[in-house]
């Protein structure tokens, strides 16, 4: 099973590729996005909100030792989340402004070997996340009908990804859509386990969950966080 750990600004380093070295999203206009200097700048960046806000990711690692004899974990996937107020490039995409309570789910990433599960597991964790910081609305963007297998841009999602772990589209320029699902209406599956096995070893009878919990739409999405 995969296990996880908080993207918090000391595990900057751990981030595959040239993705600690990015801040494209933290960034505005047409100026380098990347090297030392964007480095630093996105270390900023994620200190200053963990100390208001908290970690700004999730990383699916392998503990150390596991793959042979090396002494550090490996990450295989990625996955990045913030108050949408704290993302300047959002202002410059043809959206509406986003609700300044909202969390804005970035850059996925996973290695050429992580199965298909893996991202969209990650992305329910990361719903399932800011869903425990009281966070009602998280948004994303992808590219316009995209599917698994299209050309990879990190910056964008595959449309075809989001939809199968519970979004739905609420705006397109045609290229992108920005994509939205509502904390309100999800249900945990780690809720629903823990009332299997609760029943389990107690007899306990309890309602069946009414289908307008499951429902698509402005209250809510399939596609549980966990």
């Amino acid at each position: 099973m995969p296990e996880y750990l908080p993207l918090r600004a000391f595990r900057q380093g751990l981030l595959p590729g040239d993705c600690g070295s990015c801040v494209w999203w933290q960034t505005a206009g047409a100026a380098d996005a990347r090297g030392t200097e964007a480095a630093d700048k996105r270390h900023d960046w994620e200190a200053s909100l963990e100390r208001e806000w908290g970690s700004v990711g999730l990383l699916v690692h392998e503990p150390a030792g596991r793959r042979g004899a090396s002494s550090e974990p490996v990450v295989t996937a990625s996955i990045h989340f913030a108050p949408a107020s704290s993302l300047p490039r959002l202002r410059e995409l043809p959206f509406p402004p986003l609700p300044p309570l909202s969390v804005f789910l970035f850059c996925l990433h996973t290695s050429d070997d992580a199965a298909r599960w893996v991202a969209k597991r990650l992305v329910r964790k990361a719903i399932y996340e800011v869903r425990h910081r009281g966070v009602q609305e998280v948004y994303a963007v992808a590219r316009t009908g995209s599917r698994n297998g299209d050309s990879a841009d990190c910056r964008f999602f595959q449309a075809d990804l989001l939809g199968e772990t519970g979004f739905v589209e609420v705006a397109s320029d045609g290229r992108l859509s920005l994509m939205r699902v509502d904390n309100r209406g999800l249900i945990s599956i780690v809720d629903e386990v823990q009332t299997a096995v609760r029943r389990l070893f107690t007899n306990e009878e309890e309602p069946a969950p009414s289908p307008a919990a499951w429902a698509k739409g402005g209250n809510g999405a399939d596609g549980g966080t966990r």
